[in-house]
């Protein structure tokens, strides 16, 4: 299979971030950083899940509702957020002192829920109150609980967004890396390369399929949220 050269490093195909390998496969272009997602996985674990329950005395499904409602919304705000200068270094100093690289469900477990509780004011400022609210009343729990489960995941996200937004580091190639085969073998059994190969390693003359794009522009999500905006803006901040 042909090579080409795509800015700092040799691709196996003519895609145009080049950045970041996994065993010389470029993966940026195929599989864009979705950080919502990539977060939503972890939080959604068997362990997470287990760990939340726990503490909230909630039930997994609901904990799930609360979850895919309060992350893209909290990555939302943390974009807006970050998109003034000082807004961005605000918000890396606050992830620099965010960087537990422990598994999220003894995040969870550990997690110092006043700290949490200041992190959700932090990111949605005056809207906190109507954020937890609503939360609550999409899972279907009471605000008490809803509040306590946002403050008890609120570090952990601030963790996982701080190894993920470093530069292409080694730290954030095998986390991402990690969370998708991790996700696709729970999803189906099979492994993240050999789920990649399958779909988009065809024969040398195929086209790559690439991300579908939606009418405002960006990834098709259906949340309209996925998190890059968010990293982008981190990771230029730090160059």
């Amino acid at each position: 299979m042909p090579r080409a050269n795509c800015e700092n490093q040799t691709c196996l195909r003519s895609w145009k971030c080049g950045k970041i390998k996994i065993s010389n496969l470029c993966i940026r272009q195929v599989f864009p950083m979705d950080l919502v997602s990539t977060i939503l996985k972890s939080l959604t674990s068997n362990s997470s899940l287990g760990a939340l329950a726990g503490k909230v005395g909630v039930d997994p499904d609901q904990i799930e509702k609360a979850l895919s409602s309060a992350i893209p919304s909290l990555i939302g705000s943390m974009t807006k957020n970050a998109s003034s200068s000082d807004g961005a270094k605000s918000l890396l100093g606050a992830l620099s002192q965010h960087e537990d690289k422990r598994e999220v469900s003894s995040q969870i477990k550990d997690a110092d829920e006043e700290d949490g509780n200041k992190i959700i004011g932090k990111i949605m400022g005056d809207d906190k109150d109507d954020f937890i609210s609503s939360i609550a009343k999409k899972a279907g729990i009471n605000v008490g609980q809803s509040n306590q489960l946002l403050s008890s995941i609120a570090p952990s996200v601030l963790s996982s967004i701080s190894s993920l937004a470093k530069p292409d580091s080694p730290e954030s190639i095998a986390k991402e890396a990690e969370e998708r085969e991790k996700a696709a073998k729970e999803d189906d059994g099979g492994s993240f390369l050999g789920g990649f190969f399958k779909k988009f390693m065809k024969d040398e003359d195929d086209k790559v399929e690439e991300p579908k794009k939606s009418d405002k522009g960006g990834l098709d999500i259906s949340d309209g949220i996925d998190g890059s905006d968010l990293l982008s803006i981190l990771k230029n901040t730090m160059m």
